[in-house]
């Protein structure tokens, strides 16, 4: 017979029915014996009898083939593997890392030989109510007798709430035991992992729960563990419950056959596999699970690794961008284990509060083997990858890594990992935290310091690596550009940065990134040192940390990180974040920080030669209607100066608005009042030949928008939005016109370092007159820390009563501080010629009223032993107050303030007021030949001498009274201290 000749169908379908007959009489039986009890529970007919034959024909058992199931939708997938295990699981698990699995059904038959798992991707339609809910809820009514009325309400709600696969699958006990989980774990960020026994004959459950979850890859994570430490599991359910405005709740649940394991509390076994459970909340998928894999560690330590080696990233990237990538840093550690597990003994033996024996000693012994081990190291690279691992963990001075129930890690770093950069040019203080697809530093450069907090997202792996680049240089500088921008407070600079990977969930990264940092800094009451217990402590002193908003961070965040401060305990949670919604100062709401860049705009113009009361001026700006200092400099310049603001040009990250004679100011309000950005401009409005309105959306909505910026003529521009260094040195001369001068003449910085410092001296010598950020945005941090002032001495009720008097005195305040500094450096650079430009003297200015404060404080910290002893001081304090605070609670400011803070106050005020009036050089040559005390005090006392003689004079009503009083106010105070000091 030919062998190609076509088969009688007949006979193939016989042959079929045949094998399909033998296989079903062999897989049922088996199926029904094999499969768990709750299996059946949770699938109709149907769906079993789907699966049965998916197995009949898949030879699943004897050919060790796989099978998918895909619901018509492709909401639903059903995987049937052989295997029973949790690494199959895993492997299933691994294909749907971009899913959101909203449910799921896992099961692994008795015999361990196949695994039938179906997962359910969100976003799952809520119960439409009807017949099955109703049904439902009778069930739930009949079985429940122990809710009350109120319980009863909320758990209908629940199930209202709930999807419509879990109403399928409803029953009743399993229902309520998710009501009550997420009753529990509602407003709790860690999670909760328990172990039940004996919840059915033969068996034990964990449960896992937690809320708001991360989107992607929460069940591999927690299947992973339970792979590795290899705990068989019967069956496992996982659900995940939306709850409204509220964040969503996960529920897991893993059965375990006691005849199979039988877990006990006590044991090492149970609590290893718990403690990586609780962290699977916090954890990110990276290289270094290789280490958990193969060599057994726990998912704690591997945190602990990739933290080490994204800060060693940082710091090795300067030296070569090429081979110091963050995949070759982890290359370098997996190639070199040995190595990496005698660092990882040395960080115990440093921070394991339970460590045994001479820690000292031992520590002493692993450095020596390190380095012995580090000078075998052939590979340049990987040896420099491994010294710096070393470094990270040799100058950290406390760490959160030993506490339980840690929501990220958190590391005090010691500035000497920065030798030999020079001693003045270090931070006072560093951390850095790593958490879920997240790291990031906070920098300070005082011991009291005040900054924000900045969150870099990213949308793809290229920026993630760009960003990651350069994530310490950019906060360092932020944070060096605050500590001059803050020479009018008592807090020194500081800045926070997290840097979010493209699967980061941002509300995530900040609670982990604020609570690791609560670690370090919470003392519970009756505790001897500086820390909590657990902690192990080379610092040896109290931190105390004030933060405060910066982009990306919204009133949700600023509203959970105080509630945090105060539920862990935190001494002074009010005082911790700054531009609170209610019991705060909302930096948009008020304008703060435009309110100052407008001030030194004004003056700016008038130096200029324009008077911005009494001509038209021309204003380009970057940041939307939508951004807080571009929206506010737009209002502010409308109701300072109507018709003679005309904007020119306006853009942010959707688009760009562009017309020559003036954008229309009626509808630049709208866009603001309607959180609009500023490709919705109306394009009816522009009046101008060549306006335009673009989005990014558009082909070249792009290329307008990034150019706009610099094409644009203007007399002044103010960027109040944009990433640091928009304009640097490969791109500065875009800003100049064909003839070489300047697009704009004018330029104050309403955004942080959005032009880097080279390009701006060197726009600076093409003509532009610049006034650096440090200067022009500075009444944003004043205002920070009026409100941390405020926090510190009341509670919120307190502040609430005062809030409006206490904000309209300190709007008054800004634009004083913003005023006085901007006319000394106006008429600094008027009488240098422009021999030195406006950033030169803003620098300098800076740099003189901190290093006089510098001197007060010590001068004061060793001479004053009670402020409320020394009259002279508190009318100092008192004066730097706003008048509602001094009227009601004078008292508290004196007595309740921390000292270093009143110290650091009355230091900053005096050094600020000194320079303001009398310019550069003058103070710096007095302390030069007489003491700081005598200059400092005797300056205050002529002070009021003078205020007394001014008196005089307006009571004698002369007839050049102004003339006279603007003669004494200018130099008065310079000549009566020369003469008190012996040198008139």
């Amino acid at each position: 017979m030919n062998d190609n000749a076509k088969a009688d169908p007949s006979e193939v379908r016989l042959k079929v029915e045949n094998k399909l007959h033998e296989s079903l009489a062999e897989i049922v039986p088996w199926f029904l014996k094999n499969m768990p009890e709750y299996y059946f529970r949770t699938h109709s007919e149907e769906e079993q009898t789907k699966h049965i034959m998916a197995l009949a024909t898949g030879m699943v058992r004897r050919e060790k083939q796989s099978m998918v199931m895909h619901s018509p939708c492709g909401t639903m997938v059903t995987h049937i593997t052989p295997g029973g295990d949790m690494r199959a699981l895993a492997g299933v698990l691994r294909e749907y890392l971009d899913k959101d699995i909203q449910i799921a059904r896992i099961y692994s038959s008795r015999d361990d030989s196949i695994r039938l798992d179906t997962l359910v991707f969100g976003p799952q339609a809520k119960c439409s109510g009807g017949d099955k809910l109703e049904e439902a809820l009778a069930m739930a009514r009949e079985g429940i007798v122990s809710f009350s009325s109120d319980e009863m309400q909320g758990f209908e709600h629940f199930l209202a709430e709930a999807s419509e696969d879990y109403i399928e699958k409803f029953e009743p006990g399993r229902a309520v035991r998710h009501f009550k989980t997420c009753e529990c774990v509602e407003n709790h960020e860690s999670v909760q992992v328990e172990l039940e026994k004996d919840v059915h004959p033969g068996f034990d459950r964990i449960s896992i729960a937690m809320e708001h979850p991360p989107r992607r890859g929460l069940l591999l994570r927690v299947v992973n563990v339970f792979a590795r430490e290899n705990i068989p599991v019967d069956r496992a359910y996982s659900d995940e419950f939306e709850r409204g405005a509220k964040s969503p709740i996960v529920t897991m649940s893993f059965y375990l056959d006691r005849d199979r394991i039988d877990l006990n509390e006590e044991s090492e076994q149970w609590l290893r596999l718990k403690r990586q459970l609780e962290i699977t909340k916090w954890f990110a998928f990276h290289g270094l699970e290789a280490l958990a894999d193969e060599d057994g560690w726990e998912l704690g330590k591997v945190m602990l690794m990739q933290a080490a080696c994204e800060f060693a990233h940082q710091f090795l990237i300067r030296e070569d961008i090429h081979a110091y990538t963050s995949s070759r840093i982890t290359y370098a550690v997996l190639k070199n284990r040995s190595i990496v597990n005698l660092l990882m003994e040395y960080f115990d033996a440093r921070f394991n509060p339970d460590f045994e024996g001479d820690r000292e000693a031992v520590r002493n012994e692993c450095r020596i083997i390190i380095r012995q081990a580090l000078r075998q190291v052939d590979n340049d690279v990987h040896r420099k990858i491994l010294t710096y691992i070393y470094k990270f963990f040799h100058y950290t001075l406390r760490t959160n890594y030993y506490l339980p129930k840690k929501l990220g890690l958190s590391f005090r770093i010691d500035p000497v990992i920065l030798a030999p950069l020079p001693l003045k040019e270090r931070p006072f203080g560093i951390y850095c935290f790593h958490g879920p697809y997240s790291f990031g530093f906070q920098v300070r450069y005082r011991d009291t310091a005040r900054g924000g907090v900045r969150v870099v997202r990213t949308w793809s792996q290229e920026q993630f690596e760009l960003e990651s680049n350069r994530l310490y240089d950019e906060v360092t500088k932020l944070a060096s550009a605050q500590q001059f921008k803050n020479k009018d407070i008592p807090e020194g600079g500081s800045k926070a940065v997290i840097l979010l990977g493209p699967d980061a969930d941002i509300d995530l990264a900040v609670k982990s990134m604020v609570d690791s940092f609560l670690d370090l800094l919470i003392v519970p009451e009756g505790t001897e040192g500086f820390v909590q217990p657990g902690i192990v402590d080379y610092l040896n002193r109290e931190e105390i940390i004030f933060l405060g908003p910066d982009e990306n961070i919204t009133p949700s965040h600023i509203e959970w990180i105080t509630r945090r401060a105060a539920l862990r305990g935190y001494k002074r949670p009010n005082a911790l974040m700054s531009s609170k919604p209610g019991a705060g100062i909302a930096h948009k709401q008020y304008g703060v920080t435009s309110e100052g860049v407008i001030v030194f705009a004004d003056e700016l113009l008038r130096t200029m030669g324009i008077n911005p009361h009494k001509e038209p001026f021309t204003v380009k700006i970057t940041g939307g209607p939508a951004g807080d200092v571009a929206s506010n400099v737009i209002k502010i310049l409308v109701r300072e100066y109507g018709d003679n603001a005309r904007i020119v040009a306006m853009t942010d990250g959707h688009g760009a608005a562009f017309d020559p004679e003036g954008m229309d100011h009626a509808e630049l309000l709208r866009l603001i009042e309607g959180g609009f950005k500023a490709s919705h401009f109306d394009k009816t409005k522009l009046k101008g030949d060549g306006a335009l309105v673009v989005s990014t959306e558009e082909p070249e909505g792009v290329r307008i928008r990034n150019e706009l910026h610099n094409t644009v003529v203007a007399d002044i521009f103010i960027p109040s939005g944009g990433r640091p260094d928009t304009i640097n040195m490969s791109n500065w001369r875009k800003f100049l016109l064909d003839d070489g001068t300047p697009s704009a003449k004018g330029l104050v910085e309403g955004a942080n370092i959005f032009i880097s410092a080279d390009a701006r001296a060197e726009m600076e010598k093409a003509g532009v007159l610049a006034v650096p950020g440090p200067s022009a945005n500075k009444t944003g941090v004043i205002c920070s820390s009026y409100e941390i002032l405020a926090g510190l001495i009341l509670s919120e009720e307190e502040f609430l009563e005062i809030k409006d008097v206490y904000v309209e005195q300190l709007l008054d305040i800004l634009r004083l501080r913003a005023r006085s500094e901007a006319r000394v450096l106006m008429r600094e650079f008027k009488q240098k010629g422009g021999e030195r430009s406006i950033t030169q003297l803003s620098y300098e200015l800076s740099e003189s009223i901190n290093a006089l404060a510098d001197r007060i404080a010590e001068v004061l910290e060793g001479n004053v032993v009670k402020l409320s002893d020394d009259e002279k001081l508190c009318e100092v304090i008192h004066s730097y107050c706003p008048a509602i605070l001094v009227e009601k609670y004078g008292d508290r400011i004196i007595n309740d303030l921390p000292r270093r803070h009143q110290l650091a106050l009355i230091a900053s005020f005096v050094a600020a007021k000194m320079l303001y009036q009398e310019g550069l050089g003058w103070t710096d040559r007095l302390v030069s030949i007489r003491d700081v005390p005598a200059v400092v005090f005797g300056y205050l006392e002529e002070e009021k001498r003078l205020a007394a003689l001014i008196a005089e004079v307006r009571a004698c009503g002369l007839e050049n009274e102004d003339v006279v009083i603007d003669i004494l106010d200018f130099a008065g105070r310079k000549h009566l201290t020369l003469n008190k000091l012996g040198l008139g």
